[in-house]
């Protein structure tokens, strides 16, 4: 999205934003999703699949993809595709509900039932997507044709005999991030039962409100028998314009970020990426030492920029394997 800015999106300004990222050696790029927002916002499955077409590196998300509007067997259709069509580079298939009233109002989804319908959704995707219905199926004698078609009987979702395939390129499947808040314990369940790793959001969630969280989620993990080594975590939505000046950076944050988030300037600086090179080491460590793995930066402004002062002055102080 271009944020505090409804002109026209070109191809050129996302392909060379994504080429520049795979040139300065980032490990991955991700989507985020609205049907309808109040800055202008391009489709994120198609733009993945156009980036999908001229990278050949750099590892493709989503975060988050909302399935409950979109559907969750369109959903898997599209991330399968998506696995498909970049040779496997879908490092991580975000989803979540969504939070703006605006995207159901607009699909015509009741917004006060997303919760019920967001937990249907990942079963019907885990379905799709998992290998244990194989096994499942060939144990009841049915030959391997058969096994790729299954039945859901829910309450939003109903369909008999859909094929599985095309099935991703990524076995079982690419790993399945899921969205929260953190804010409800019913939450928290629900990525440690459906998820292979939980995206956080960086500006609704402090580091000490992150380690909590984190620490909760990986109980319930061990609670439902759940691998726990393999399972990731990501920062997502980390916003920033990294600069010496100030009071231009405190511009960026209050003409730019503010308006398009609904919340202050001053909260937004102190929480995201917001400042000197200093300073957003520092934020980024207390963020690493409360079990941060992965952080999403999210340039406002100067997007090609913002991204090269990232790459060589900042991530290359950690590991790799820490920025996306």
């Amino acid at each position: 999205m271009n944020l505090g800015d409804n002109s026209t999106h070109s191809r050129e300004q996302i392909l060379s934003f994504a080429l520049k990222a795979e040139q300065l050696g980032y490990d991955s790029l991700s989507v985020n999703d609205h049907i309808v927002f109040n800055t202008s916002w391009l489709d994120s499955i198609c733009t993945l699949s156009a980036v999908a077409a001229v990278t050949t590196k750099i590892k493709l998300g989503t975060s988050i993809l909302n399935i409950v509007i979109r559907n969750p067997v369109i959903c898997s259709r599209a991330l399968s595709s998506i696995d498909i069509l970049s040779s496997g580079r879908l490092f991580a298939a975000g989803v979540g509900p969504g939070s703006h009233k605006g995207d159901y109002a607009a699909c015509g989804i009741p917004f006060e039932e997303r919760w019920k319908r967001f937990t249907e959704a990942l079963q019907v995707i885990n379905m799709l997507w998992n290998k244990n219905n194989d096994m499942e199926l060939e144990e009841d004698g049915k030959n391997s044709s058969t096994s790729q078609l299954v039945n859901f009987g829910g309450r939003y979702y109903q369909f008999k005999g859909l094929s599985r395939e095309p099935r991703p390129v990524q076995r079982p499947h690419p790993p399945i991030y899921i969205g929260s808040w953190g804010s409800s314990d019913a939450g928290l369940r629900r990525v440690a039962k459906y998820g292979d790793g939980w995206m956080a959001s960086a500006y609704n969630i402090t580091e000490d409100k992150f380690k909590e969280k984190w620490d909760i989620i990986r109980s319930y993990r061990k609670d439902f028998g759940k691998d726990l080594e393999s399972f990731d975590n990501a920062l997502m939505s980390m916003f920033g314009y990294i600069d010496d000046d100030s009071e231009n950076v405190h511009k960026m944050a209050e003409n730019i970020l503010s308006p398009s988030l609904g919340r202050s300037a001053k909260e937004l600086e102190s929480r995201l990426l917001f400042g000197s090179v200093h300073d957003c080491i520092q934020k980024i460590n207390a963020f690493y030492e409360a079990g941060v793995k992965r952080i999403h930066f999210w340039p406002i402004h100067d997007f090609n920029k913002q991204i090269e002062i990232f790459s060589k002055e900042i991530a290359s102080r950690f590991s790799s394997q820490y920025f996306r």
